[in-house]
Formats: C-alpha cells, structure tokens, sequence
C-alpha cells in the first residue's frame, strides 16, 4: 500500500458517492467508487485500496458479504462501513466481524475526513507484514531524532502491558499516533481501537456516547446504541482525546466505570463488563488542574498509570527536513506529479519557524505550498503561509461613522470587531485549542464553535484571522 492508493466507495446511492468523492478529494485523498459488492469487489482487487468505505446495504450482495470477502482479498485493509442511525447496532456487529470504524448518515464532513485518514495512519505499516518493530513504525512516521528515540523508550516499557497510559503534548505532535502505535504492539492489537473525543461532546450526552443506551431511553432513542466503550469492551483499546476537556459529569462517570469494570446502557439493568485498555491525551498539565480543581485527582490517577510526553516540534528541529520531505512525498503521489525536491533555502525556512501547531501545522504548508510547486519546493512556496506572529491584538478604536449610518449598525459593527479580535487572541494563546481558547474566553465550547465558523465565514482569504484558522489551528 502506498500513498497513491486511492479510497474505495461502495455505495449504491450516486448522492452518497458524489458527497464522499468531493469531501475526500478536497482533502487531496484520490476515490474510486463502485455502486454495489460485486463491481466493489473486483474494483478492490485492480487497485489495492488504501481504505475501503462500505454501504452495508448494498446490492446484490450483502454488506457483511461483501465485508467478509474484502476481509479475505484484502486483510489488512481497513474497511469503514456506513450505516443509517437505525442500523448503528448492525455496524458495531461488523466491527466485531473485522471492520475499522463506522460512518453514520447523514455524516459530518470533518468526522469522515478524520476518519479515512486514521485509518490510512493506522494500517500504514500492517502489523505482521513487514513485521515492523514499534521503533520502526514510530520513527517512519515521526522522525528519527533523538527526542523521538526518547519518546519511543518511553514507549516500549509500556506498550505490552494493560497500563493505562497518559500522553500528554501540545495540539499537532502526534498523540494519536503514539495512541495507535502502544495498540498496535501491544497485547491488544487484534481488537478495535476506539476514539472518543473529550472536548466534542456536551454534558448531557455524555453518558449516552460513553456507554450507550437502550430504546426509548430518553426522548430520540429510537434505537438501541452501544456507546464507545462498549465497542472496546471485548479486549479492546478506547482512546480518550483531550481528556483535559471532559465536563465534571463525564469525569465521574469515567471514574466508576474504571473502578467497577461495569457499564450500564442509559435505560438499560444488564450489565457489560469492561475488558478495556484506557489510553488517555492531553494538550495541558493535568497535575497542574488538580490545584484548580478542574480535573478530578482521583481520575487523573487512575489515567496515569504510566505518562508519556509527546516534544514539540521546536525542541526536535532535526526532524523538520525529514517530515517536510515525508508530507511533500504525500503530495506528489497525491496529486500524481513527478518527483518534488526541496530546495535548501526553503528547508532553512522550515527549520526556522517555532511551529505553533506543530506536525499538523508543518503539515498543512507543506501540502498547500505544494500545489504551486513543479519539480522543487522554493522558498517564495511556503512563505506566503507562514502566518504572521504578532504577539498582541489590538482593538480598534471607535471610529464615528457619517450621520446616514444608523447607531445600532455602527455599535454592532464594533461588537463584532472586539468579538472578532478576541476570538483570534484566544487562539493564538491556546496555539490552536478550541476548548481551551473557550475555557479562556469563559464561553462553553459548542458556542466557541460556532462563533469561529461565523467569523471564519466572513473573512476574506487574506486576512489574519482566515490565517489563524488555516495555519494555527492546524485546518
């Protein structure tokens, strides 16, 4: 498998294919489409599909059919099965059978980007195929400097073991990826990995995304649903994304299905015991919260079994080079161009930069400079997105408008402003942490959200703000 290899849609609606083959295209991943399990499964063997996305009502053939032969034709070929909210309980039973993850419709554009491409991360290096050490996998896909040597030793003490494991580093150094290396070389490697994302999810659904619930539970709960746990229950891994962001409800309710090994379904009397390695991130210093009281100390204890700390890439220039040509390789092959090199003036560049968003940031301009690029990667390609690191926003002052302007049409305007400057100033704080650029706005998260999308819609490519979203945020 190669970075060429392109993404395999099996879909028998041309809505769904369209919408999958715009969203992944955009984000530079090459589709190719069938509209039912035959002509899906003899696409798959021409072209030897990075991913696989699944509709598991397709026709002619079943969908576990179809998945049951690409488990046989392709085996470490993750496959992503989409599914109806009314046939969730059908999907996590294919992830039982052998599937990666599964998409629910309608899907959400980001959820499924990030979904292809971990699954692209984690079977990048199949275990057992190239009988890749855990070394070997990280350093091909991090770097191999010393703090990345550092990093794996921490690693390997813990990977065979059910420790709970803590790892802690800023926004973009490449948690999940540690996440999914400790899975994959551990004991637990032939059962699911499951990611939950702390900072996503509002209070009161937290118990519902966590464990689950049964019919009629609560006003919407047409069906049953297992919750994340419950999909790593039998001998699995959950990964637990900023788990600095987890509301008080959630951190309680984590703590008791910790200590008692047993969850419940919201509505539900059964109880599901808990077979579950628990691998915990954090762009924050827990230690630190436990002072503030913003984190349970409790929990945080019972996370940390062992704690690993992800560098910066700042503290590990001697990677830039390597990273820059790895994600450069990516956009040649992605955009099936001729060899790209890069010429030394830009890596000069690339190494000079302190790297807010770190990985994901490097990244991001690496693959955009890339689009203008023929045969070499110059400097004037990246410079033009290196954002600009003022240090300090300042406010505009009022400036008195002519008499045809309306005073509440001018005070808005003002409004917006200040709201606008201090959204961007969070940001930069936070280096990119929506949540915590919430937290230091004291807004909640979901209204930050929106908040960003609504400035971020009204800016104009050039501006300072649209940078912000692009490059520290790491988009």
């Amino acid at each position: 498998m190669n970075a060429q290899s392109p993404v395999l849609v099996i879909d028998d609606d041309p809505d769904i294919r369209w919408a999958l083959r715009s969203i992944l295209g955009e984000a530079g991943l090459p589709v190719v489409e069938a509209d039912e399990g035959v002509a899906g499964l003899q696409l798959a063997a021409r072209t030897r599909p990075a991913v696989v996305v699944l509709d598991m009502r397709t026709q002619g053939l079943s969908g576990e059919e179809v998945l049951e032969r690409l488990r046989l034709q392709l085996q470490s070929v993750p496959v992503i099965v989409l599914t109806g909210h009314a046939s969730i309980s059908g999907a996590v039973d294919a992830i039982r059978a052998g599937a990666f993850d599964y998409l629910t419709k309608p899907f959400d554009n980001d959820h499924v980007v990030a979904t292809v491409m971990r699954a692209i991360a984690q079977h990048s290096v199949p275990p057992g195929e190239k009988g890749a050490s855990l070394r070997e996998t990280i350093t091909a896909t991090m770097g191999h400097g010393p703090a990345i040597q550092s990093l794996v030793n921490q690693m390997e003490l813990v990977a065979n073991t059910d420790y709970s494991v803590l790892i802690c580093g800023e926004t973009g150094t490449g948690k999940e990826v540690v996440a999914q290396g400790l899975h994959r070389h551990g004991p637990r490697t032939d059962k699911p990995f499951v990611v939950f994302d702390c900072g996503a999810i509002v209070d009161a659904l937290v118990d519902s995304e966590f464990f689950g619930h049964e019919r009629g539970a609560f006003t919407g709960a047409s069906d049953r649903r297992r919750g994340r746990f419950e999909l790593a229950a039998d001998g699995g891994t959950i990964f637990l994304d900023e788990i600095g962001n987890l509301c008080t409800v959630g951190q309680q309710a984590l703590l008791r299905a910790l200590e008692e090994r047993v969850i419940y379904r919201v509505g539900g009397t059964t109880p599901i015991r808990l077979d579950t390695r628990v691998i915990a991130a954090t762009n924050e210093l827990l230690t630190d919260q436990e002072v503030t009281t913003e984190f349970r100390p409790d929990l945080f204890y019972r996370l940390s079994e062992f704690s690993i700390i992800v560098p910066p890439l700042r503290d590990r220039p001697e990677d830039i080079e390597f990273l820059a040509r790895r994600f450069i390789l990516q956009t040649q092959e992605a955009l099936h161009r001729p060899s790209i090199d890069i010429h030394p003036e830009a890596l000069d560049l690339l190494r000079g930069y302190d790297w807010p968003g770190n990985v994901r940031q490097l990244r991001n301009i690496v693959r955009r400079a890339g689009l203008m690029a023929s045969t070499e990667l110059q400097a004037k390609h990246i410079q033009p997105f290196l954002p600009n690191r003022r240090t300090q926003v300042l406010v505009p002052p009022l400036v008195v408008q002519p008499p045809h302007v309306p005073l509440r049409d001018l005070v808005g305007k003002q409004v917006r402003q200040l709201e606008y400057d201090a959204l961007l100033q969070a940001m930069k704080l936070a280096a990119g942490n929506k949540a915590a650029a919430a937290r230091h706005l004291g807004i909640d998260y979901k209204t930050f959200r929106l908040k960003l999308k609504a400035h971020g819609e009204l800016a104009s490519p050039q501006n300072e703000f649209a940078d912000a979203l692009g490059n520290i945020a790491g988009a």
